[in-house]
């Protein structure tokens, strides 16, 4: 054979091995050996924000668990648990998935050997030089305790404290250093909180400016490994609710930002519009349903969330049309209700400093009890106050009986007789009781409240209003 066609033959050969050994190493294999265990069902899931799914189910002997698959996992954190379901040990899904772990109780060893996965081996150390430190931390505060401590044994203890803080710290930074691409390291990264300067540490405004503007310094939101990890939801959460103002254009401004940093990553974007999706349809703030609606005409009606079906988009879009037109804010939606002499009454006939706007029906417990404390508040004179009750049964001669039983001095409609559009429609009725508050030029300044919420909401506004 020539020399040419030798080295065309080894060309091929070479890459036939290349392309198997890249076929071999397709899927994953994990095998996970708990010395201590009898178990011989378990399961393999993973986090997705604060909850978890399964992901593969192992059968065998006692402590040993074998999870095979032919395509590559998904990339964050996993957990081990029993058939009972109770989580056993955790570690990480990186690049390699192809690795072993073992957990036992032999002290000539570490507790958990990992072989083929840098990213659990480095977990697993990181885990363990943790646990220690803090038990060396709880020992010196408890020398710490002693009054007979001397200025000079309280600083070396002191100082033992800063070393082992700084052993810690040295330990990420060096992994981080190391390997900047990895899944672990990305995860230390973002349990980092912004260190703030010493110079503003005692100035609480510029301090929670500068702790704001770089809270998400160090997470990369383009990273859609962090989805499968606890970590993203309770860095969500620390940031919308005790840094961002509770306001719907600040959490608008904010929800923007975020989804912009997400840059380009398909999978991150749909996860956090889905987050903000569920988090301000219903959100536990009055006036925030306007993030809800910003989120649906901006990302869903213009095509940027991926993984929607068309009834779903439809849904999202309907829900949205029916809160906009209630937003804290708005001019409320006039209404003409036939009244219980059969005539047609609006809200706007009412000329009180505030109007309060009552959907309930005479067979709910709950709206019966919200009737009497509106009433109670009514009776006290406090407020220049009108009430437009709007009943939503089409039991016409229960609903008069009811009033003529109880004679509340308001102005009485019935919602199923109408010269309007749809009451539901108008007001996102979909269940009752449901409180609106308006002001004397009936816009909307109170949503979706109790009666009793009702006077604290008045006097703020009153006193805004007299600045």
């Amino acid at each position: 054979m020539c020399a040419r066609k030798l080295a065309s033959v080894l060309s091929l050969l070479c890459a036939m091995i290349a392309c198997n050994c890249a076929q071999a190493q397709q899927g994953y294999t994990i095998n996970i050996n708990l010395e201590s265990a009898t178990d011989t069902t378990f399961y393999l899931a993973n986090y997705y924000g604060d909850k978890f799914f399964i992901a593969d189910t192992s059968h065998g002997q006692p402590g040993k668990a074998q999870f095979i698959g032919l395509k590559p996992l998904k990339q964050g954190i996993y957990l081990l648990a029993n058939a009972k379901k109770e989580k056993l040990i955790e570690f990480l899904v990186g690049n390699e998935q192809f690795f072993s772990i073992t957990a036992g109780k032999d002290d000539s060893r570490p507790a958990v050997v990992v072989e083929g996965s840098i990213d659990s081996q480095l977990f697993f150390e990181h885990i363990a030089l943790v646990n220690d430190s803090h038990r060396k931390i709880e020992d010196i505060k408890l020398l710490l305790d002693k009054s007979s401590l001397s200025e000079t044994e309280k600083n070396h203890y002191l100082n033992q404290l800063d070393s082992i803080n700084q052993s810690i710290s040295d330990f990420r930074m060096e992994i981080i250093s190391t390997y900047p691409t990895l899944l672990f390291t990305k995860i230390l990264k973002a349990m980092e909180d912004p260190l703030i300067p010493e110079e503003i540490k005692n100035e609480q405004d510029l301090a929670y400016k500068y702790y704001k503007s770089n809270f998400w310094a160090n997470v990369d939101i383009s990273d859609e490994r962090l989805i499968l990890t606890p970590l993203l939801p309770m860095k969500l959460k620390t940031y919308f609710e005790q840094l961002v103002l509770p306001d719907a254009d600040s959490v608008i401004k904010e929800v923007d930002a975020l989804l912009g940093l997400t840059n380009g990553n398909e999978i991150m974007l749909d996860y956090l519009i889905w987050h903000f999706i569920a988090e301000y349809q219903t959100p536990k703030i009055m006036g925030l349903d306007k993030v809800f609606v910003h989120i649906v005409d901006q990302y869903v009606a213009k095509g940027k969330l991926g993984n929607l079906t068309p009834s779903i988009e439809k849904q999202l879009l309907e829900r949205a049309g029916k809160m906009r037109r209630n937003l804290l804010g708005l001019k409320a939606p006039d209404m003409w209700l036939v009244d219980t002499t059969g005539n047609f009454r609006s809200f706007n006939e009412i000329s009180n400093q505030f109007t309060v706007i009552i959907f309930w029906d005479q067979t709910c417990g709950h709206c019966k009890k919200e009737m009497e404390t509106l009433s109670k508040l009514y009776q006290t004179n406090t407020y220049d106050l009108g009430v437009y009750a709007v009943n939503s049964t089409n039991d016409f001669e229960g609903w008069k009986r009811y009033l003529n039983e109880k004679k509340y001095p308001w102005l009485h409609v019935n919602g199923m007789k109408s010269m309007t559009e749809d009451f539901h429609n108008l007001y996102d009725i979909y269940s009752v009781p449901v409180i609106y508050l308006l002001d004397k030029k009936k816009n909307i300044i109170g949503k979706r409240i109790s009666a009793e919420q009702l006077s604290s909401l008045m006097d703020n506004y009153l006193k805004t209003e007299n600045k």
